[in-house]
């Protein structure tokens, strides 16, 4: 089979990617979010934004209104995602059919999900695979029939913290419309795993489709490279049915014939379809494999908690400065801007940032006991990070931990992180607390006072939440699907 993608997605590094395919290769059709057509303009209707977006990305098919003002671009996993919001009282946050070049029996697709708030109190939809566009089946609680076939894989994420998910973490799974399917809605193939908020997840899927008059179909799911599903001995057609791999359904929806009671908000990216093989995940970083800390480096990034010094690089053995030590630690406890509070910071790109800490008292100076300058291009040393994890978590005293730093003034706040399990020292029961932090090993210490941090903290949604009465009216403009759009 000759090399043939559908790229859902992919940002800055299109020119690679095309050129990655072989001469006489099949079309490649590209949708990103990098394109200012994803944003509404202040001068545009709502007609005219739906048709420059189309123009841009003509194979989406029932772009609606709410796709464009529940949506907006914003900082991806590369580039630029989109944010998708449902509000109270909202069903739809996004769903146009992203039609490939042509239809396909078997197709990989894999994209990003960054939980941003997303508290759901019951189930709802996700982006999958499907041959659901034509006609009013595979959705809406309507299965395939000879006058209307059709079928749909779609993912699916139930109430947070159910279904095997932890504490504020969102379980997924499959949504699958097939000719075996248990009653009129689709089957809900949960993953037994659960999204964490606030971070990127890898999310990866495969369907086969059935040869004619056989159920030998295949669905397969991968979250963050861990198979989570497979499930073959599928049928989605039936004998002369032209039913195929025809779309990806870029849906994010909630419910059920209820809406939801809080607003829901999560960002997509990098979502790409293939039909020569598993697309695979994305390392963030290309430097920094050689290293033990390249797991932690690539999470903490999925965290957003680390930016890389370049394009695709985390520069992991180059020294650390104060400055953006200082910034790696902002970003995990978000703390407000506070006043001036050294004197040789002013205009310094991480201004901001030190007087924040300061004023938190995480940061303080480089001149004790005085403490007016901060040297934020110094190179901050491992006592000097251990100092400041300590006051960022307010960890209790621990016991002597490492031979190298008896009587050192940060002999208390070292053995504070080793007994929380933040530090296992340089080596050979050493801390090396003089020494220069490098880049990979601060990324380390963050990821780990991270756990901590979260660890602490618990996310849930509303649990009064039980709807009585008839279900309401799902407006129009609301619903999964009006009609089947035109085309095949």
């Amino acid at each position: 089979m000759s090399l043939r993608r559908t790229i859902i997605g992919v940002v800055s590094a299109v020119a690679v990617l095309l050129s990655a395919f072989p001469a006489g290769a099949a079309v490649v059709q590209i949708q990103d979010f990098e394109d200012e057509t994803w944003d509404e303009q202040p001068d545009q209707s709502l007609v005219e934004a739906i048709e420059a977006l189309r123009e841009v990305h003509p194979y989406l098919v029932d772009v609606r209104g709410l796709d464009m003002t529940r949506t907006r671009r914003t900082d991806g996993y590369l580039g630029h995602g989109l944010q998708v919001k449902i509000p109270i009282d909202g069903y739809r946050g996004f769903g146009p059919y992203a039609r490939l070049p042509e239809p396909v029996d078997e197709a990989w697709f894999r994209y990003y999900l960054f939980l941003d708030g997303f508290l759901p109190v019951s189930s709802g939809k996700l982006p999958g695979l499907a041959d659901a566009s034509r006609a009013p089946s595979a959705k809406g609680c309507i299965p395939s029939t000879e006058e209307s076939p059709g079928w749909s894989g779609r993912l699916m994420f139930d109430a947070v913290g159910t279904a095997g998910a932890g504490p504020g973490e969102v379980p997924i799974g499959l949504y699958l419309y097939h000719l075996g399917q248990l009653g009129n809605c689709g089957d809900e193939l949960m993953f037994q795993t659960g999204v964490r908020q606030e971070r990127w997840t890898c999310i990866e899927g495969h369907v086969r489709m059935n040869s004619a008059g056989a159920e030998d179909g295949l669905v397969e799911a991968w979250v963050d490279g861990e198979r989570v599903l497979r499930r073959d001995g599928l049928a989605f057609r039936r004998p002369g049915e032209s039913v195929a791999i025809r779309e990806m359904w870029d849906n994010v929806y909630f419910g059920g014939r209820y809406p939801t009671p809080n607003q829901l908000q999560l960002v997509l990216d990098q979502m790409e379809v293939s039909d020569s093989g598993r697309v695979g995940c994305i390392d963030p970083f290309l430097d920094d494999n050689d290293t033990v800390h390249a797991n932690d480096l690539t999470e903490l990034y999925a965290r957003r908690l680390l930016l890389g010094c370049d394009e695709r690089l985390a520069c992991p053995l180059d020294r650390l400065t104060r400055a953006e030590f200082a910034a790696m630690i902002h970003r995990l406890v978000g703390s407000p801007r506070g006043p001036d509070a050294f004197i040789d910071d002013d205009g310094h790109w991480a201004e901001g940032v030190l007087d924040s800490l300061a004023a938190a008292g995480i940061m303080k100076g480089c001149n004790p006991p005085a403490n007016t300058r901060v040297c934020p291009d110094g190179q901050i040393t491992r006592a000097e990070v251990g100092a400041i994890v300590r006051r960022t978590l307010g960890l209790p005293p621990g016991e002597d931990a490492f031979r190298d730093d008896d009587g050192h003034w940060a002999e208390a706040d070292i053995d504070a992180l080793a007994a929380a399990g933040i530090t296992r020292g340089c080596g050979d029961g050493v801390y090396c607390p003089d020494r220069s932090m490098l880049r990979m090993e601060a990324g380390t210490f963050t990821l780990r006072a991270d756990d901590h941090l979260r660890a602490l903290t618990v996310l849930s949604a509303p649990s009064d939440w039980a709807p009585t009465g008839p279900p309401p009216e799902i407006p129009l403009e609301e619903r999964e699907w009006i009609t089947p759009p035109d085309g095949s």
